[in-house]
């Protein structure tokens, strides 16, 4: 059949345009060399991002942060603007999660040792193989009468993933130990003998005008560094006073080079720094009975012997310097002590 160059045109015009409608309706040829899951998510689409809510488990203090995913995969970490501890802001630990995550490193399955004790050598086994082989040993140690020789050891995990694993190892009777890179022990210890309690409590920066550091470095890596940041630029400029921070330490730490006063005393001296300040404050009679009662156990005559001109040469700073740090404490209005 002839054809006149009209017809040719619209005939040409035609299959393209089909072309073009039906490769869009259909898959990419591209896409079919790449292998994908059977079942992808429902809300996935091909080219958009979404942002997942969560918590980052990278330190202890759990901070809110959200995902940036994009077809399955993490691809960037941002602080939850909504999330209480750190206000939208995150710490670097927080950014290496996706280090973590996708590191080639990371250890995907259980392990077991093949050579000696210390030589690395290790290869993968199953979950069954290694749930097998532990309930194996827990067996044996039971029947043998030697629970106590089990220990399980965490990192310090508190809420009801905390009790499971303290109701575990009680009704065993194996031993429980937490493992922390910055331990926190000695604090929580501190605090439970004075409040009562062993959570470790949020120190309210932001709205002290007056903070004293026991070598507490919060600016760096102490307990929470990215929660009392944020407190410190408030505790600097959020309010119509600027705070004032004294740092007590024996090294120029990140907390000590932003302090208004960086008071630095010989290795190990700043708890007697400390009782002496109190023993300062409570000759001068800044403190009610009561309270110095209740932390004293009804007896405050041994603080004497922690009185700053006993223990200024001990310490390595002078007399002075303690009686003005306590001055200045008993004097502001919304004080603050942290002890690290």
């Amino acid at each position: 059949m002839a054809l006149n160059r009209r017809q040719f045109l619209t005939l040409m015009g035609g299959s393209a345009g089909a072309a073009v409608f039906f490769q869009a309706c259909g898959i990419p040829e591209k896409e079919l060399l790449i292998d994908s899951p059977i079942e992808m998510p429902e809300d996935l689409v091909t080219g958009i991002d979404n942002w997942y809510a969560t918590s980052c488990k990278q330190c202890d203090t759990a901070e809110g942060i959200v995902v940036r995913v994009m077809e399955g995969r993490a691809k960037k970490i941002e602080g939850n603007s909504d999330y209480p501890i750190n206000v939208g802001k995150h710490s670097p630990r927080c950014e290496a999660g996706l280090q973590a995550l996708y590191h080639p490193d990371r250890i995907s399955s259980p392990l077991v040792r093949t050579g000696p004790r210390g030589s690395g050598e290790y290869r993968e086994i199953s979950w069954e193989d290694a749930i097998g082989r532990l309930t194996n040993e827990l067996q044996n140690l039971e029947d043998s009468g030697d629970q106590n020789q089990a220990v399980l050891v965490t990192n310090p995990i508190g809420g009801h993933l905390g009790l499971v694993a303290d109701k575990f190892a009680g009704e065993f009777g194996a031993r429980r130990f937490t493992y922390e890179p910055l331990e926190t022990s000695v604090v929580r210890k501190v605090l439970y003998d004075v409040f009562g309690q062993k959570a470790m409590p949020d120190f309210d920066i932001d709205n002290s005008d007056y903070v004293l550091s026991f070598g507490a470095d919060f600016l760096s890596t102490w307990v929470s560094p990215t929660r009392y940041s944020r407190g410190y630029g408030e505790f600097r400029q959020g309010h119509d006073h600027r705070g004032k921070l004294v740092h007590i330490d024996s090294r120029f730490s990140a907390t000590a080079a932003n302090a208004d006063e960086w008071i630095r005393v010989n290795p190990g001296t700043e708890g007697l720094f400390a009782l002496s300040v109190i023993q300062s404050i409570v000759s001068e009679g800044h403190i009610s009975d009561s309270v110095v009662s209740a932390l004293t156990g009804g007896d405050s005559d041994w603080l004497s012997t922690y009185s700053p001109e006993n223990v200024s040469e001990e310490i390595g700073v002078t007399s002075e310097t303690i009686i003005h740090v306590a001055e200045d404490f008993s004097h502001s209005n919304h004080a603050l002590a942290v002890g690290g």
